[in-house]
């Protein structure tokens, strides 16, 4: 299969996909979640599966993007999620988890933390 082909299927599959965060210090799980505080956003299925997830992680530095490079088509797909970032450097803003949450629900992600 060429790769445009691939391409559109992609695409068409993340048409029926939504872009939406889960917090896992907020989840059901919670008690299991280690690491640095961060939350996860990506293209979700209502069955729960995903074409891609990645992180943004807060730490005693800053706050991160962190994404494989199996997630960076679909970070292609959020622009809106690129100029809230610039928006936050510009800002020198510091936004909490919840903050940015607020932010991710303002340009039309779904939380979907269970």
């Amino acid at each position: 299969m060429s790769s445009m082909r691939k391409d559109r299927k992609r695409k068409e599959s993340m048409d029926k996909s939504i872009k939406a965060f889960i917090i896992p210090y907020e989840a059901w799980y919670k008690d299991t979640v280690l690491g640095e505080p961060h939350i996860y956003i990506g293209m979700y299925y209502e069955n729960g599966g995903t074409d891609g997830e990645f992180r943004i992680v807060w730490d005693d530095i800053g706050i991160q993007l962190r994404a494989y490079d199996d997630s960076w088509k679909v970070l292609s797909y959020m622009p809106e999620l690129i100029d809230l970032m610039g928006k936050i450097q510009i800002e020198k803003s510091k936004p909490t988890i919840n903050e940015f949450a607020e932010m991710l629900k303002g340009i039309g992600f779904k939380d979907i933390t269970e």
